[in-house]
């Protein structure tokens, strides 16, 4: 019987083609920003796949639910209930606490921390082995979602966003081999940087001297340095130090507290400030910031430096002079007003 189509290319000269396109797209993917338009594209061409593969659980997920009883119903509402009284007394007392934090500072010359936008995204599906840690989520370019945008759940740091489609996202987790996240311990502000390796419940610091004040059960929470992360929110547990002479470094292992083998739902942020979303921080950037804060003066250090350079003020013109005559009238007024409040 002839055959109807022609005989294919023998397969080492397939393998051969293969192997040639691979290297191109390498090559490609590391010298021009093509590639990555192209990742886009085929991001937002197979989100409908995602939504399509987790359609089934929606629909379970659905029918278990119409299934439940009132009674359990009830409980569960009492519970929450409950909660939310507890939830509501914290908030009291939280808000009174980000008010006594602006003040403190305020007078120790700290900007202030911006509050962030969140948003509720939901996992469609995950890749999770020794060589990828990632999964794709529900909110995309026309949510607003950015490459680099932080995700957290509701017990720490979950990862960033890598790539971006029009109705989904592929989030990078903290614990891939190729993730860092500077972090610093809560207790006395020691800074690392908290690498992935591959495994859902380890994270490690390396290149810490030997010195370093670090124990187990010690929280470490985001730095903001990088400007990716936001300050302050809870990364990893210390699970072991290794502090031998084997090595002229620590190595310091971490358990995070994001549940990432069983992620869910996750948490989008934004700058409240339009003006921090677009902005990008260098790596010079961060280390000047960093050397100022180091060389930072305390407000007495300022105010004594400020009272210094008024004494070596040239002194005025007999023109400023002129101008400035009424400021004792104002002082007296003050002095004069001082003086009938304590007569009152």
């Amino acid at each position: 019987m002839k055959p109807i189509f022609s005989k294919a290319p023998p397969l080492g000269v397939r393998l051969f083609i293969a192997v040639s396109l691979s290297i191109i797209c390498i090559f490609l993917d590391g010298r021009s920003s093509a590639i990555i338009q192209v990742r886009n594209v085929l991001e937002t061409a197979v989100s409908g796949l995602y939504y399509f593969a987790n359609s089934p659980r929606l629909v379970l997920d659905g029918v278990s639910n119409n299934f439940i009883n009132s009674q359990r119903l009830k409980l569960e509402n009492q519970v929450l209930r409950e909660q939310v009284r507890e939830k509501n007394a914290d908030l009291l007392l939280l808000d009174q606490l980000k008010v006594e934090n602006q003040r403190l500072r305020l007078l120790l010359s700290s900007p202030l921390r911006q509050d962030e936008y969140k948003k509720v995204a939901e996992v469609l599906t995950a890749e999770m082995d020794a060589y990828r840690q990632q999964v794709i989520v529900n909110q995309g370019k026309t949510d607003g979602a950015f490459v680099g945008q932080p995700i957290i759940d509701e017990r720490g740091v979950v990862g960033q966003i890598i790539s971006v489609g029009e109705k989904s996202s592929r989030v990078l987790l903290l614990t891939d081999v190729t993730h860092s996240v500077p972090v610093q311990v809560l207790r006395n502000d020691v800074r690392g940087i908290a690498s992935g390796t591959g495994h859902n419940d380890e994270l490690i610091l390396d290149h810490l001297p030997r010195t370093v004040d670090i124990i187990k059960g010690d929280v470490l929470v985001t730095s903001g340095l990088g400007g990716n992360f936001p300050e302050g929110y809870p990364v990893a547990i210390v699970e072991t130090v290794v502090n031998d002479g084997s090595s002229h470094f620590a190595r310091v292992t971490a358990r995070p507290l994001a549940s990432l083998e069983r992620l869910r739902y996750l948490l989008l942020l934004w700058p409240t400030s339009e003006e921090l979303r677009t902005q990008t921080i260098s790596p010079q950037d961060v280390r000047n910031a960093v050397e100022e804060r180091r060389k930072s003066l305390n407000p007495l250090d300022r105010l004594k430096s400020n009272q210094k350079e008024k004494v070596q003020d040239p002194e005025p013109t007999t023109e400023e002079h002129l101008e400035e005559t009424p400021v004792p009238e104002a002082e007296n007024d003050v002095n004069s007003g001082a003086e009938e409040g304590i007569e009152q």
